[in-house]
């Protein structure tokens, strides 16, 4: 290699050296993702919070496919719906706030899902709804917890969340999952 050959690989080495610096401080500073300024408690709820709404989708993604009862149905395809808007806004909060979280379940959701597949008819539609009901539970407790915290946007985001976790509830508490032809409410 002569050396304009090799003055030339130095030139273009420190050119990509310094378009990567340009980017890391360009990410780094971008308006949008703020680095701190959230305690351990929103880091916290933010984790636990993108894992509830993760088990609630799994497990009603499973109704989805094998119950055939019509309020089963209606009630998991509603927490489909609703928790992936939530998971959309709690994933968004967390890269913001650089809070790394996984939507993926965890082993224990995706094995309590794997149970529920082997059952069938109201076997299933029972667990099912014992399984959504308690997740309701804990997710309402957390996001109750959530509306004192300091951050404006983690208690805005629990302030506009309780009211839907509310309704899940209320609709897997009164889950009759063979009724005689009772009607199902709007979406």
């Amino acid at each position: 290699m002569d050396l304009t050959q090799t003055t030339l690989l130095i030139s273009i080495l420190a050119l990509a050296v310094l378009v990567i610096l340009y980017q890391l401080k360009a990410n780094a500073s971008h308006p949008s993702r703020i680095h701190g300024d959230i305690s351990k408690e929103d880091r916290r709820f933010l984790r636990q919070a993108v894992s509830v709404s993760a088990t609630e989708v799994t497990l009603s993604q499973v109704a989805l496919k094998t119950s055939s009862a019509a309020p089963v149905q209606y009630m998991a395809k509603r927490i489909v719906d609703d928790q992936t808007r939530v998971n959309r806004k709690l994933a968004n909060l967390a890269w913001r706030y650089n809070v790394h979280v996984s939507a993926e379940p965890g082993p224990d959701v995706r094995q309590q899902a794997k149970q529920l597949r082997a059952l069938r008819g109201s076997a299933f539609d029972q667990a099912y709804d014992e399984a959504i009901v308690e997740d309701h539970r804990k997710a309402i407790h957390l996001f109750t917890a959530a509306i004192a915290s300091s951050n404006a946007d983690i208690r805005h985001l629990a302030e506009t969340t309780l009211p839907t976790l509310d309704l899940h509830l209320k609709l897997a508490e009164e889950l009759d999952p063979h009724p005689a032809a009772t009607p199902l409410p709007p979406m």
